[in-house]
């Protein structure tokens, strides 16, 4: 009888070749839409290649946002890629990129809340503002703040580069889809029109505060804005300078425009006192023979014990645009900042810690990279330059990060067309400064870290409850001599592991969900070890004679073997709570040596000492 094929054979050669045609499909269509931005190198100006290859990028972008919804117009997303655009432009005049950036700023002004149907925000009215929570989050729905700020600075910077400009003013403008004009100085006269209105009703009155030290930005002190933002006080200082960004972009835009607006000394007195309150609150310390800054999210807090976070800092070193504006902050402080990023938060290749004083967690780890805010300032120290230039190339984070590119393409062109400058002259005396190593002590760095606290002290609570189960069994299972030794090179590795951790933080980690691994692997160990030594007292109570490691039999050794295996387990997933992979390395490597050994070794007692076939083991 013929033996019919199987139709799996007839089928998997079939979708072999469906399956390699879509891969192929899928990486061509990748490769059409999203081919990488390109970075020749960060000396010299900016190569044909790495022009083109920007300019190709923007065929390729999405489609601008609709909606602010979760902040897509603001800081790091789709914000940032019209700031990339806005950058480039600023160096290269390139039509094609101004094109797209209109587009964009047209998106945005259109994404604004409608005055006569849109939604009913907090102060009980339809403000001329951009929502970023859904209409049916009950809990922040009727939400609106700082984050307008932001999405005022990006429309109105595209219409500051397009007044810089004059030779495009009266030339015919992308499509013209929401009436907000056909020329580019009629598209940059409607946008700081529109934005200035939304600023003098959603930012200003909100916010503004005049003090005694000048103009504050803090939280209105109403109920109902508390109940829906939950914030109070001073404005975080990443907020802040989404706030005056706004501002001093309309000031800008209005000077330009010389359209006689009062706004213009206002705006940036704002920006002025906002600059000096933080400056005046950052906390000088010394840090390789540099001044650096410390500084919290948000006043207040102690920028010792809550230094700001690195993600939050991108858009704090937007103080930049104050100096720019000469509106305040001097070269040196500018500079104490680029070395906060330089010789504080710099740990070594590709490593920027989570925090501004070089310190990281596991809720706030590191980066490969100091984004486009630091990298724009970099253009006032080389040597900065150089370090997060060097850090994008080697990251390759410039492959689809417009704003990054264009950053370091802006930063490449001036260093290619300037000399440095003398660095200022330090007027802080560095041995009256606190070292920034000597606030980061052992104890601050470990406290951070409490979770690694409480599984070390898990671990060796549990080993030792172990341990006492253990010798508080029948005389056998005292016999088990190579136990001792195996305890005391595990107590020695974790006690190294712990040093390590501490003292060579040039070994730090930034594994992603690394302590849920831990803690499984933990509690997984822990379990096997509990489980395997409940059945070992069970056989040793029918079989007491047994027990001991030399005279193992069959289901002995199993249970032996498997505890051993629990036990690694366990203090390797402590190991790897410690974020660090010297400690790791120490750990590991002597416990699965010493584990391996005693495994042998009583693989090797057991076919010494294998009963035979006849035998009766004795009963208790």
């Amino acid at each position: 009888m013929r033996k019919r094929p199987s139709i799996l054979k007839s089928i998997f050669p079939a979708l072999g070749i469906c399956a390699a045609l879509l891969i192929f499909g899928i990486a061509a269509h990748a490769r059409d839409e999203g081919e990488d931005m390109v970075l020749d190198g960060i000396d010299g100006d900016v190569t044909t290649n790495e022009y083109k290859a920007f300019i190709h990028k923007l065929r390729f972008l999405p489609p601008p946002p609709t909606n602010d919804i979760g902040n897509l117009m603001v800081d790091e997303r789709d914000g940032a890629r019209i700031h990339g655009m806005q950058t480039f432009y600023e160096f290269t005049h390139d039509r094609r990129d101004l094109d797209m950036a209109v587009i964009w700023s047209d998106a945005f002004l259109h994404a604004r809340n409608d005055q006569a149907n849109g939604r009913i925000m907090w102060p009980g009215k339809r403000d001329l503002c951009w929502p970023n929570k859904a209409a049916d989050d009950q809990a922040y729905a009727l939400y609106t703040g700082t984050e307008n700020g932001d999405v005022i600075e990006h429309i109105v910077n595209t219409a500051r580069l397009i007044l810089e400009n004059p030779a495009v003013w009266n030339q015919t403008a992308p499509t013209d889809q929401f009436g907000f004009g056909a020329t580019y100085l009629e598209r940059a006269k409607t946008y700081v029109r529109e934005c200035q209105r939304s600023a003098e009703t959603t930012i200003v009155p909100w916010y503004v505060r005049e003090t005694k030290d000048g103009y504050h930005l803090i939280h209105p002190d109403s109920p109902v804005y508390y109940k829906y933002s939950v914030s109070s006080g001073p404005v975080p200082w990443n907020q802040q300078q989404s706030i005056v960004g706004g501002l001093l972009r309309l000031a800008q835009c209005h000077r330009l425009l010389n359209d006689g607006n009062t706004n213009i000394a206002y705006y940036e007195k704002i920006t002025a006192d906002t600059a000096n309150w933080f400056f005046s609150t950052a906390l000088p310390v010394s840090a390789h023979n540099q001044v650096c800054y410390l500084w919290p999210y948000v006043t207040p807090r102690d920028p010792v014990k809550m230094p700001e976070v690195i993600t939050e800092s991108d858009y704090d070193v937007f103080i930049f645009r104050a100096y720019q504006a000469n509106l305040g902050p001097t070269r040196l402080q500018m500079q104490r900042l680029m070395n906060t990023g330089h010789w504080l938060m710099y740990l070594g290749t590709n490593r920027f810690s989570g925090k501004v004083d070089g310190t990281s967690t596991r809720e706030r780890h590191e980066r490969q990279f100091l984004n486009f805010e630091w990298i724009e300032m970099s253009v006032l120290d080389h040597d900065f330059y150089h370090l997060v230039a060097g850090s994008v190339l080697t990251s390759h984070e410039y492959w689809n990060n417009l704003a990054v590119e264009a950053a370091v393409l802006a930063a490449k062109h001036y260093w290619a067309t300037h000399s440095p400058l003398p660095e200022p002259k330090e007027v802080l005396v560095l041995t009256k400064l606190p070292s920034a190593a000597q606030l980061q002590t052992p104890a601050r760095v470990w406290a951070s870290r409490i979770h690694v606290g409480i599984l070390l002290l898990l671990w060796l609570v549990s080993g030792i409850g172990l341990i006492a189960a253990q010798r508080s069994g029948p005389s056998a299972a005292r016999h088990d001599a190579m136990s001792g030794f195996v305890t005391r090179i595990y107590l020695i590795a974790v006690g190294l592991a712990v040093f390590a951790a501490l003292r060579l933080p040039v070994a730090r980690t930034s594994w992603p969900d690394i302590l849920f691994v831990a803690v499984f692997l933990f509690v997984v160990g822990r379990a096997l070890q509990l489980y395997a030594r409940i059945q070992l007292r069970s056989l040793e109570r029918a079989n007491p004679g047994r027990l001991t490691e030399a005279g193992a039999n069959g289901p002995h050794y199993f249970f032996w073997r498997l505890s051993a295996a629990g036990g690694l387990l366990a203090v390797i997933g402590l190991g790897l709570s410690f974020n660090n992979w010297a400690s790791l390395l120490i750990i590991g490597i002597p416990c699965c040596m010493v584990t391996l050994w005693r495994n042998q070794t009583l693989a090797g007692f057991k076919k010494m000492d294998v009963p035979k076939k006849n035998d009766v083991l004795p009963r208790s």
